[in-house]
């Protein structure tokens, strides 16, 4: 029986004015599996925001309160936003996506389904896969919540589950998937045609990096869709939005060689560009060269620290040699990358941090993006003993406190280990300046 669905990306980003670019990519395969089924579904991107101010870092933590205020205010210009559409669409079903650092603003967003009358609301995402605990309680409006790969698990929508958590198998073969359903998207018109861009080409991780819960997610054994399907659903979202810039989300899209060199030589005439997220140690000149050549114009790396005993306690298994290799190949290329860095991690001290300061300085990256480590559900270091109450709010430089993350929620507090929040404060202003004086270049 054909059903309206309308799956929602809840707000945050939005909230306190903060740029947020790219596409829902989970709901967007969802959606289009579900409309290879014959439903009617619509995606809600509540948090694209792409006038919102690209705010530097420690600009941000003082917007945050903003964003927990807007919880509790049920006239909100976005809550009331999403009302709307939900009263124009008028669906039998409402999805909503959860991660960590949206669980409250995608509780607000069922509710407000549930009391406008939406008879099913179901959730998933990261955050339902590693603890649907959270959404499925006493009093939740949630119906029924996703465990794994949603579009393996459809009797959500169209049937009547015997359980309120229903686990859905990992697909092994990504081809069979259709594309996402970027037509889906409500407003599709405002959007950029490069956020359009933003592809999935695999998924699973072999890492087992402690502050990341990939191999939670998608496992370690990594799904690759077919090199050809990939081209063919980028030319078709050229042809139909116009994009000529791309973005390829994969954990790591370097990871099997000879199907990177399948890539670029099947769109080194196609006059795009793109740009992908990769490690330090599965780089090299030959590959590289062809990905330039090719028009990757942004390569991102997760250098992470640039002390070995903290790399060591994330289970990052790289070195500073092959940091320093890779930055160097970057480098000679003139090949824009960014460098993904984070202060704070269990065992961490204020000299590592100042180590990773000079690292970057060394190694020259084009831009930093700096993070204060976050103990995330599904992660190694969350669940080896972490010590919560050290550090939930940040203190900006007039004293004032910040909260980094939801303080009521334990799961997303913040600690530093070793390292004061002075030099936390120091570390992530040092990132500010760096990228400052890039963009000034």
């Amino acid at each position: 029986m054909k059903k309206k669905i309308l799956l929602i990306d809840p707000p945050f980003q939005k909230f306190m004015g903060f740029s947020k670019a790219g596409i829902p990519l989970g709901l967007l395969f969802l959606a289009g599996k579900l409309k290879k089924m014959g439903h009617e579904v619509e995606v809600l991107d509540s948090d694209y925001n792409p006038k919102g101010n690209p705010y530097p870092f420690m600009t941000k933590i003082g917007h945050y309160d903003e964003y927990l205020n807007s919880l509790n205010n049920g006239s909100h210009s976005i809550w009331e936003s999403i009302s709307s559409q939900i009263e124009e669409s008028k669906p039998d079903v409402v999805g909503v996506s959860f991660i960590s650092t949206k669980l409250r603003s995608g509780l607000r967003v069922a509710q407000i389904a549930k009391e406008m009358g939406v008879k099913r609301i179901v959730a998933g995402g990261p955050h339902v896969t590693i603890r649907p605990s959270d959404v499925i309680k006493e009093g939740s409006p949630v119906d029924y919540a996703i465990v794994g790969e949603a579009e393996e698990q459809m009797e959500v929508f169209d049937g009547t589950p015997k359980t309120r958590i229903i686990r859905a198998n990992r697909i092994q073969n990504l081809d069979l998937l259709p594309w996402m359903a970027r037509e889906s998207l409500i407003g599709i018109e405002n959007y950029k045609p490069s956020d359009l861009g933003f592809m999935m080409t695999s998924r699973g991780c072999p890492g087992s990096c402690n502050f990341c819960c990939s191999e939670k997610l998608w496992g370690k054994r990594v799904r690759f869709r077919n090199i050809s399907d990939v081209i063919a659903e980028m030319d078709d979202t050229n042809r139909r939005y116009g994009t000529q810039k791309f973005y390829l989300t994969d954990d790591t899209f370097t990871l099997n060689k000879k199907r990177v060199l399948e890539f670029t030589k099947g769109i080194r005439d196609k006059g795009y560009e793109w740009g992908c997220l990769t490690r330090v140690d599965r780089l090299n000149e030959v590959i590289l060269k062809q990905m330039v050549e090719s028009g990757c114009c942004m390569i991102k790396l997760g250098i992470e620290s640039g002390s070995q005993k903290v790399l060591d306690l994330m289970n990052k298994r790289t070195n500073l040699d092959q940091a320093r290799n890779a930055a160097k190949l970057l480098n000679s290329f003139s090949v824009p990358w960014m460098a993904y860095v984070m202060v704070g991690v269990p065992g961490e001290t204020s000299i590592d941090a100042d180590a990773t300061m000079r690292f970057i300085d060394e190694i020259k990256p084009t831009y930093v993006s700096a993070a204060i480590y976050t103990p995330y559900i599904g992660t190694g270091f969350y669940k080896n003993s972490i010590d919560f109450s050290r550090v939930s709010f940040l203190k900006d430089r007039e004293g004032r406190d910040h909260a980094i993350e939801e303080a009521n929620h334990h799961s997303l507090k913040v600690i530093a280990g070793d390292v004061s929040r002075e030099k936390i404060i120091e570390f992530m202003e040092f990132a500010d300046k760096y990228n400052l004086v890039s963009k000034k270049g």
